[in-house]
């Protein structure tokens, strides 16, 4: 039994997308090292825009390979990894706080010599966090702004959120069973979102997701959401376990300019249904 569970799981594992984009390593201000991952669409399918993505805690590109295979068609895509994901290489001192994952945003967009009109930043969950605090000290912006399933907050079983400041980085390998249970049990739809679920605590490396999280396991973000003023569309999963719909709402409410589109699941925020919003949105935004 032990051994189809593992199979079952396994099956959704591994990552097209991975193998088709290229991969690059950005040295930031601080000396700190972040991976982007780069696809350009085929000339005769491109739409002229670049879609920046930015993923949520942990994420692996699996998480969002339906949108990424399906979005390269369109769209240019950079597919960020910020400061907790395992291919950063960490300069020593570096503060990695919020306000300096949304500069690395700044620095890798001013790098690429990406340019506003033809850009859209799509952030999902801690990711949608780091944009919003961007956009709202005018650190950058887009011709479309897509956030999906905002955090509020780190997702954290209870006893983690109090032991990480206080525990050497490796006992989190000895809790991952723990937390791959609770994911699996309580935060996920189907076996395709368990699987992602899974990868993120396999590749999880402890050592920077305590240096990064210590800055984050007590703070609500409403504050970085309520000095937004850019236009910004919400999308939400109202059926997701994971990420609740009502603090979506809650954070439209916040936001001045939002707009706010139910997409119903976690499967259709991480398939062709959202692709097929974003080339909506930017055929309004070219009539």
């Amino acid at each position: 039994m032990a051994v189809e569970t593992k199979n079952k799981y396994e099956a959704f594992m591994r990552s097209r997308y991975e193998d088709l984009a290229e991969e690059e390593l950005l040295t930031m201000s601080d000396s700190t090292q972040l991976r982007i991952l780069k696809t350009f669409a085929p000339e005769n399918t491109r739409s002229g825009y670049t879609l920046f993505m930015v993923a949520g805690w942990g994420s692996v590109v699996l998480g969002w390979e339906d949108v990424l295979l399906e979005a390269m068609n369109d769209f240019d895509i950079v597919y960020f990894e910020s400061r907790e994901k395992g291919s950063s290489k960490l300069a020593k001192k570096a503060k990695n706080n919020i306000d300096r994952l949304s500069t690395d945003i700044a620095e890798i967009i001013q790098i690429l010599d990406l340019h506003k009109e033809k850009l859209i930043s799509f952030g999902s969950s801690f990711g949608a966090v780091i944009l919003a605090d961007g956009f709202s000290k005018k650190k950058f912006d887009a011709a479309l702004n897509v956030l999906v399933a905002p955090a509020i907050q780190i997702d954290l079983p209870k006893l983690m959120r109090y032991f990480i400041p206080f525990v050497p980085h490796w006992v989190m390998n000895l809790v991952k069973p723990i937390v791959k249970r609770w994911l699996k049990k309580s935060k996920s739809e189907n076996p395709e979102q368990a699987a992602k679920y899974i990868r993120v605590m396999n590749e999880a490396d402890s050592r920077k997701w305590k240096k990064v999280s210590i800055h984050f396991l007590f703070w609500k973000w409403w504050s970085v959401y309520e000095k937004v003023e850019n236009d910004i569309l919400l999308v939400a999963a109202e059926k997701d376990k994971m990420h609740e719909a009502d603090i979506t709402k809650k954070i439209g409410k916040a936001m001045k300019n939002s707009v706010y589109i139910n997409l119903e699941t976690n499967k259709n925020t991480h398939a062709k249904p959202i692709v097929d919003l974003l080339r909506e949105q930017i055929k309004q935004e070219n009539s």
